[in-house]
Parts: C-alpha cells; structure tokens; sequence
C-alpha cells in the first residue's frame, strides 16, 4: 500500500481514496446498513463523478463516504460504516477525513440523514452539523410504499 495515498491513517486501519476494486464490499456494507441501498450502478456512476473513500482495518474495507465538491460546499452523499464497527469513533475519522481533504475555498458542508437515524444525528451535531432544514418524505424505505423524512444538517467550515 503506498502510504501517500492515505488521508488518515492508525496501525490498525487507514482511510484512502476509493477505487472501484472497492465496489463490491462497499455495496456489501450498504446493503447491511441501508434502509434503502444504493446499486452497484449508482455507486460505479458516483465514482466517476465524486470523491469515496474507504476505510480499510486491515485488508478489509469496513466503511465508506461519497461526497461532492461544488464551487463553495461539499455534499456528503453516502457514508457506511459496517455494523460491527460502529460505534468506535471510525465513522467520525471518516466524517473529519473528507473536511481536511476539501480544498481551499469550501465553506461548508451539507448532508441529508433519515430521522430515524439518530446515532448519525448525534455524531453529526458533536461535528459542529446544525439542523437546518426538513425534508418530508425524502427517502423511500425497503418496500418502497412508505417514505421517511430527512433532516438538512450543515457545518460551516473555517
């Protein structure tokens, strides 16, 4: 592995930039933690046009983001953590990981997260992410005949 790629790294794991070798056990990931999950497909054309990055621990990708950069916000698209590595501070190092690689000139970042999801919501808030909007009715669920609102969360950036 060749450690200038690394955005962050620890002796037990590293975050680095996404490749699409990652794709399957980042959709993997996805579909263990999404109520609705993203395809392959939708990951594959994300790639192409946003950032990801992966957090390996060891030789195995546990997590990801997909974000957007614009002229002067960032978007988080998509992060995931698998299960059993929640709740370890890992899905925060992910978070802090895509804020130190904006460039220059980003000053925020923006982020939708279901209601239900009040562990994101609670991590995001301890990030500096402040409510500022709802979203009725955003998300499809997995039967896709009820929806779900979400919350418009921002952070404004130094």
């Amino acid at each position: 592995m060749d450690r200038k790629y690394l955005t962050d790294i620890n002796e037990n794991w590293c975050i680095l930039p996404m490749y699409p070798a990652h794709l399957h056990s980042v959709v993997s990931i996805e579909r263990r933690v999404s109520p609705n999950p993203w395809k392959m497909s939708q990951f594959r054309e994300s790639l192409q046009h946003h950032n990801g990055s992966v957090l390996l621990v060891g030789e195995h990708v546990r997590g990801f983001t997909i974000h957007s950069i614009g002229m002067e916000q960032a978007d988080l698209l998509n992060i995931g953590l698998q299960p059993s590595f929640q709740g370890q501070g890992l899905g925060r190092r992910l978070v802090k990981s895509i804020i130190r690689q904006l460039p220059a000139g980003i000053k925020k970042i923006m982020l939708e997260v279901r209601v239900s999801n009040w562990k994101a919501i609670r991590l995001y808030k301890t990030m500096g992410f402040k409510i500022i909007d709802l979203r009725k009715d955003y998300y499809s669920n997995w039967n896709e005949q009820t929806r779900e609102n979400a919350l418009v969360m921002l952070r404004l950036l130094s």
